[in-house]
């Protein structure tokens, strides 16, 4: 009867001892792996593609493998991409340009981007330092989101286009003559191969206006990871850089 119950409160403790073993190293693995989380952005990202042809996939891989963490991706729309990573349930998020919210970016941009805009090819306008050719074009541009003043400057008329996809409904208000033109902060997402609707445009660029597109962080994430990423991010980008690797 006592080597029973000795038996038993012996199972118990083996019991105990594996479950705590599981969960210290599920805690191990957690806080280990990197949460990344991925929004598109063609050509340089495209969902509809294996992630692995993708060019800035590969580059992402190049520079985790430099910090020896464990990585896991997930795939997000933009509006759920910043909700998980405030919340802290992704650790970073890329590609991002949305630098009037208060996320904390990783100091070296990926990639650049140059606003620009894309007509009907009949209309198409393709030195757009040409300015006085703006006046009463009517020009379709996100709503809520920065444009270039010089448009309306020169006498462009806007109309804020609502709704996920901008980009299939500019096309078709153009194609249909309701818009000259619409507005994209980075047209090469417009104009290129993967898009089926690529060759019904043709797309112009404001050279000069480029902007910063970069790897944002959560607020949890730990100071000692943030300057590890940093660092090789910056290893990365000084043995070549990410738009060089793009065009190989």
């Amino acid at each position: 009867m006592l080597k029973t119950v000795k038996l038993k409160l012996k199972l118990k403790l083996s019991l105990k001892f594996a479950l705590f073993l599981t969960c210290c190293s599920t805690f191990i693995v957690d806080a280990t792996t990197l949460r990344v989380g991925l929004v598109e952005y063609p050509p340089h990202l495209s969902f509809k593609e294996d992630l692995n042809k993708s060019k800035l996939y590969q580059y992402l891989n190049k520079v985790i493998n430099k910090t020896k963490l464990k990585v896991k991706f997930h795939k997000y729309t933009n509006k759920r991409a910043k909700f998980e990573l405030n919340k802290g349930n992704i650790d970073i998020l890329l590609p991002f340009e949305d630098t009037v919210q208060n996320f904390k970016l990783f100091s070296t941009p990926l990639f650049h981007a140059v606003p620009g805009l894309c007509f009907k090819k009949e209309k198409f306008i393709p030195i757009l330092s040409a300015t006085h050719l703006f006046k009463g074009l009517i020009v379709g541009v996100p709503a809520g989101k920065p444009v270039l003043p010089i448009l309306a400057k020169k006498g462009a008329h806007l109309v804020a286009l609502e709704g996920a996809d901008i980009i299939s409904r500019g096309i078709d208000l153009t194609q249909r003559g309701r818009l000259d033109a619409f507005y994209h902060p980075s047209p090469i997402q417009v104009y290129h191969n993967t898009n089926p609707q690529y060759k019904e445009v043709a797309c112009s660029y404001f050279y000069g206006y480029s902007s910063g597109v970069y790897m944002a962080a959560s607020p949890y994430l730990k100071n000692e990871t943030f300057k590890l990423i940093e660092q090789a991010l910056n290893e990365s980008m000084a043995e070549i850089s990410y738009e060089f690797f793009y065009t190989q």
